[in-house]
């Protein structure tokens, strides 16, 4: 599947700001499983932009505007093509070898255990919330994929969709509470769960196709998780809409939780705080 997506972001300020430094985490990925045709992205004021892939694997356009402005805009289109139309077309393993298969894994790419111990407030250890949450379990006598399929549908029936439950910074003690909030805190809730199975697993940041949006709805980016499969690799799991990601998503960022990998964020010199930014999105597939 092709798409060309548009996606622009404008930041005001009720005051003058200055020495403004910015990070966009914006360009999906080249994989095997995603090809990047063209990107092009532009700034008001005008900046220079520079990029590097941080430490996983994203690509980062920063810049910085030094002189004094009330307002940020930054413009981004995207050429891309995505190709992994069968999430199952992989060779499994026995159950029996899953966790040997993890742990080989984990010694030839040490940097895994990021996803595997990494916890903060929008990814906690589990153990505190037990006695009022009977969360899934792992118990190795079928694939990981199943468990991870049954996960998905429980945060689903334990997590209700509002999109007024929670901020951007929420944590999930917060989610639990209320068993409401967005994308992001259903892949959150996920990843927690994975990694206290002790299996490898991260946030994704991206797009979806146009088809799924309802009649009404408005472009926004998604969130999901991904899951170290053994036999497989990465594989998405959208516990928002219950699904495995396909050639129907685009993998922008991911990273640990939703603070790695965040599609804008900066720091300036100045008094007070820019309102929320105002955020338009479209999602093209191409013939």
């Amino acid at each position: 599947m092709r798409y060309l997506i548009e996606h622009e972001t404008h930041l005001t300020f009720p005051e003058t700001i200055r020495e403004h430094h910015c990070e966009l985490r914006v360009i999906p990925q080249n994989h095997g499983e995603q090809r990047i045709h063209g990107v092009r992205i532009e700034v008001e004021p005008t900046a220079e932009l520079f990029r590097y892939t941080d430490f996983f694997g994203n690509v980062v356009s920063h810049f910085g505007v030094v002189e004094a402005h009330d307002s940020l805009v930054t413009r981004v289109e995207i050429d891309v093509e995505t190709m992994l139309e069968n999430p199952f077309g992989y060779q499994a393993v026995e159950p029996r070898r899953e966790r040997a298969w993890i742990a080989d894994a984990l010694h030839s790419q040490p940097r895994l255990w990021d996803f595997v111990l990494h916890r903060s407030p929008s990814v906690p250890d589990l153990q505190a919330f037990k006695e009022e949450h009977a969360f899934p379990t792992y118990s190795g006598e079928r694939p990981l994929l199943e468990s991870v399929q049954e996960s998905t549908a429980w945060v689903r029936d334990n997590i209700v969709y509002d999109a007024d439950a929670t901020r951007v910074h929420s944590t999930l003690a917060e989610v639990l509470e209320q068993r409401a909030g967005v994308c992001q805190d259903f892949a959150h809730m996920l990843v927690a769960i994975v990694r206290s199975w002790g299996f490898a697993a991260r946030y994704v940041m991206g797009y979806q196709d146009p088809g799924y949006i309802k009649d009404g709805g408005e472009h926004a980016t998604h969130a999901w998780a991904e899951v170290l499969i053994p036999g497989a690799g990465w594989r998405g799991f959208d516990a928002t809409n219950g699904l495995l990601a396909d050639h129907t998503y685009v993998r922008v960022a991911v990273g640990r939780d939703s603070n790695d990998a965040a599609p804008q964020r900066g720091s300036f010199k100045g008094d007070g705080k820019g309102d929320d930014p105002e955020v338009s999105l479209r999602v093209m597939r191409q013939q």
